[in-house]
């Protein structure tokens, strides 16, 4: 939800500069959903990459050996993926906010 004193000091401005700041305040869902998943990602992977021991580093060839069950594996890359297909669709809505209000 778009924070309103924030919103309110935007109708002050002029046409063009209102309309792109209400444009980015409509991102606030997208940024917070974004920061959320990110952070579901990063949790799995930490989840994954605590498990490995010394054993399984080959030191010389810098090679990490490890096994990942496939449930864990398909939760990481629904995240991954989610989080690549949020971010895009970010950064779309990003520019065309900055888009709002021009006149064509």
């Amino acid at each position: 939800m778009p924070n309103k004193p924030v919103l309110a000091a935007a109708e002050g401005l002029p046409d063009r500069n209102a309309a792109i700041a209400k444009a980015m305040l409509r991102l606030e869902a997208q940024i917070n959903e974004l920061a959320s998943m990110s952070r579901i990602m990063a949790d799995l992977l930490e989840d994954l990459l605590t498990g490995i021991g010394d054993s399984e580093v080959d030191h010389e060839n810098r090679i990490v050996r490890m096994r990942i069950g496939k449930d864990d594996l398909d939760n990481a890359a629904f995240a991954w993926c989610n989080v690549a297909s949020r971010a895009g669709g970010l950064k779309t809505a990003f520019y065309a906010a900055s888009n709002e209000g021009e006149v064509e």
